[in-house]
């Protein structure tokens, strides 16, 4: 049996900005037949049941669903943890008075520019860089635990630093560092190479090392694995991807799949409207992408890795969406030292 620990809940698809990368190709328009408040509130019922730990709510932008605040209200009173994603844009003292009542365990805002204008190019419209920083700067204030995303492709990679910078002058808690995938609206064209990979898990190592102290820098599941470099990488017990496994994506219309950067019909488990969640992630005939998993069905550069049966292939997001295969990762810092003798 297989334990839930985390599910990250696209509320809505609707959203206020437009980003150049934007995997789901989220816009104003809202997904036909979202979970009406009922329906969602019965789901959080049922995450509860499951022994559910944390609710990640995300978008789309999760707080232009007007009941975004009744169902983390929800999510809180039955025990779990929520948190937050957002692009910053809406955040405004009504909303952080909301947060301080229901004091998530974090809200991350998306940060992709280390100025106005690199920021507000990437998300597609002016204005977006100032929000952010004010939604950075004023929740951090209120007390709540504020951290920032950035998603790195080739338009934002050369302002990293600038962007540390702008995060420790206003106090925030934490970095995560990912990369962007070429999906959605993301052209192929803007996805780093493997030396820009490498040189970005090199920057989050240095940064890490050094200001550790004073803001926690992490990269996401999609760098890794297995490096000289995983000592000061938070990725350095890697064991794999854990989509279906501990963690679910959740479709504002009650779609159920592994992670929600998995796209198309393979993937998708079910939805609450015709199964309950409890059906769905018991079935086993469900995520066997992941809960079926064995060495041999690992494929090129992983397929003799002497990591790979730990491993299991690397972030099946980039591995599916790269090669085809949930089981060849495309990007490998190990693989990456091995072809350049780095040790």
């Amino acid at each position: 049996m297989y334990s839930l620990d985390t599910a990250v809940w696209e509320i809505t698809l609707k959203c206020n900005i437009h980003c150049l990368h934007c995997g789901s190709s989220a816009d104003n328009m809202t997904r036909n037949n979202e979970l009406s408040t009922d329906e969602a509130l019965d789901l959080i019922e049922q995450l509860a049941e499951l022994g559910c730990k944390r609710v990640v709510m995300s978008g789309g932008e999760p707080f232009l669903r007007k009941d975004w605040a009744v169902l983390a209200m929800r999510i809180r009173d039955l025990g779990m943890n929520v948190s937050f994603i957002s692009n910053g844009y809406m955040i405004n003292q009504d909303i952080i008075d909301i947060l301080k009542i229901i004091n998530p365990v974090g809200i991350s805002f998306s940060l992709d520019g280390g100025c106005a204008e690199t920021h507000d190019y990437i998300r597609g419209k002016k204005g977006v860089f100032e929000k952010c920083i004010k939604a950075l700067r004023e929740t951090s204030k209120a007390g709540l635990y504020s951290s920032a995303v950035t998603s790195v492709h080739k338009k934002n990679l050369d302002e990293l630093d600038n962007i540390l910078e702008i995060l420790m002058d206003n106090n925030v808690c934490a970095w995560q560092v990912q990369t962007a995938t070429p999906q959605g609206r993301m052209p192929k064209e803007l996805a780093l190479n493997e030396d820009e990979y490498y040189s970005l898990a090199k920057f989050i190592a240095e940064k890490r090392k050094k200001y550790n102290n004073i803001i926690r820098i992490y990269e996401a599941d999609c760098i890794g694995y297995y490096s000289v470099l995983s000592k000061d990488l938070y990725c350095k017990n890697w064991k794999g991807c854990q989509a279906g496994l501990q963690v679910i994506g959740i479709e504002s219309d009650g779609t159920i799949k592994g992670c929600l950067s998995l796209h198309g019909k393979p993937f998708e488990e079910g939805n609450i409207r015709q199964k309950s969640l409890k059906e769905i992630w018991e079935s086993k005939e469900n995520f066997k992408f992941n809960r079926r998993f064995s060495p041999d069905m690992l494929r090129g550069i992983c397929k003799n890795c002497k990591w790979g049966a730990i491993c299991r292939g690397g972030c099946t997001e980039k591995a599916v969406t790269c090669t085809g295969s949930p089981y060849e990762s495309p990007y490998c810092l190990y693989k990456y030292e091995k072809n350049h003798n780095i040790c």
